[in-house]
């Protein structure tokens, strides 16, 4: 449908708790889904979270095919999560790098828990549960921050550990 320009840190859209969606039987809904589908994709994310485009609604969309971002991920199916909401986080946890579309060019390494078990409605109302681990996992734990208002730097426990790709050492390209 539409590319949508995303929201910056700094915008307030994203420091707000987004509301659930009660509607599922309504178009705007479809082009809403349809409009974060191909913003993620332009913009090679690997999720997007409804505030990121100005809506105030509890949407994320992931998917992982080939991406210059994420050149090491495995591939998950394009997703769509109406109200999810993590009813399990597993003791295990892991630190890793993490990016934003709403943070272009930054990282930081954030640690989350490294598998998830949740719940959600797809985009036909019905309801979804299911456990994930690893990438998969962050990436929905990332993009339930969103709906809550909370960006992955909050997240970060130093400031050594967050900066531009290209000052990075981790991020930092040498030649053979």
């Amino acid at each position: 449908m539409s590319v949508i320009n995303v929201a910056k840190m700094g915008d307030p859209c994203l420091a707000m708790k987004a509301k659930p969606v009660n509607d599922f039987k309504n178009d705007e809904l479809q082009k809403n889904v349809s409009d974060m589908i191909d913003t993620m994709r332009y913009y090679q994310g690997v999720g997007l979270a409804a505030p990121q485009i100005h809506l105030s609604q509890q949407i994320i969309v992931l998917e992982v095919t080939d991406n210059a971002r994420y050149p090491e991920a495995q591939p998950i199916a394009l997703d769509i999560l109406i109200n999810p909401e993590i009813l399990v986080f597993s003791q295990q946890q892991e630190a890793d790098w993490e990016g934003c579309l709403s943070l272009p060019g930054m990282r930081g390494r954030v640690l989350r828990s490294e598998s998830i078990t949740y719940q959600a409605m797809n985009l036909a109302g019905e309801s979804i549960k299911q456990t994930v681990n690893g990438f998969h996992a962050r990436i929905i734990q990332h993009e339930i921050d969103h709906l809550n208002g909370i960006l992955y730097p909050q997240r970060i426990e130093g400031l050594s550990d967050f900066g531009f790709e290209e000052s990075l050492p981790a991020f930092q390209q040498t030649e053979h």
